[in-house]
């Protein structure tokens, strides 16, 4: 590595963990007596095989109501936003804890950028 892809390197890991440090929250908001929710997830990686840069920003809203989990969310390549292509689809997901056992069964779809719908994901998850 030249001394300038260090100083980037050592710029990206700074702002990386700098990222890290930072505790941020969804806001939760009331509506109706259920629980509506904004937020964001944010990943920010280096490959090094490959030397490859990744940030991968997920906003996304979700309602919880009787038990039910709805979510609504989308992946934007945060290093290619100058390139045109940033929206390419959503993911719904819907959740539902059996109560008393530790079973959760959810069902998951996606639209592409055009929002005409994929394959239907049903399942169940069993923690123990």
């Amino acid at each position: 590595m030249n001394k300038k892809q260090i100083v980037v390197f050592t710029a990206w890991v700074g702002f990386a963990s700098l990222l890290a440090a930072t505790t941020t929250y969804a806001k939760d908001f009331s509506v109706a007596g259920q629980t509506l929710s904004l937020g964001a997830d944010t990943d920010l990686n280096y490959t090094t095989g490959s030397e490859d840069w990744e940030w991968e920003m997920t906003p996304s809203a979700g309602l919880s109501a009787m038990g039910i989990g709805l979510t609504m969310s989308t992946d934007i390549d945060m290093l290619t936003l100058d390139e045109g292509d940033i929206f390419q689809g959503l993911d719904f997901t819907a959740d539902y804890t059996v109560p008393n056992t530790n079973i959760s069964l959810y069902t998951e779809v996606s639209t592409d950028a055009d929002l005409e719908f994929g394959d239907v994901t049903v399942g169940a998850t069993v923690s123990f």
